[in-house]
């Protein structure tokens, strides 16, 4: 068993002990994780092995997380959960992949609505050209319009 130092972005540490620095990662990875962030978030940890003296040895590795909590989709229609799907004729883009857009580089938009309630998500997919500290993907959710209610009761 070893002793390590955790730390995260915002600089909180916790000394730790794991049988290996794989380890030691995955409990900063699960400790950041659970932190209290009011948004969604990139979190980057960073474990370092101690030596016997607690002194910071080179032994170390890094990684980035998804904290913070989920956004939350609006209520569904009279209790049901939500169905989304990707109708061309609502959320538009091209008949063999409709609702989603590149948005430059390896990024994508993807849009769909609920065939209950009308309302949309729309999902950011950042792709593998993200910038450090950026979400791979969030998720947004947009009020139903004319265009998806009609199409609701059109398809009910």
């Amino acid at each position: 068993m070893a002793t390590y130092v955790m730390r995260e972005d915002s600089g909180a540490s916790e000394i730790i002990e794991a049988d290996t620095i794989g380890q030691a990662l995955e409990q900063a990875r699960e400790w950041a994780a659970d932190g209290g962030y009011e948004s969604r978030v990139m979190v980057g940890v960073r474990v370092i092995e101690l030596d016997a003296d607690g002194e910071q040895t080179d032994n170390q590795l890094s990684a980035e997380v998804e904290a913070g909590p989920e956004p939350e989709a609006p209520k569904c229609a009279d209790g049901q959960e939500h169905d989304w799907q990707s109708p061309y004729e609502v959320v538009g883009g091209i008949k063999e992949n409709p609702g989603v857009w590149g948005s430059s580089g390896t990024r994508l938009t993807v849009r769909e609505v609920c065939a209950h309630c009308g309302y949309y998500r729309v999902t950011q997919h950042t792709g593998s050209q993200r910038n450090p500290g950026e979400l791979p993907q969030t998720v947004t959710y947009e009020d139903a319009d004319e265009r998806s209610l009609s199409w609701v009761a059109e398809s009910a």
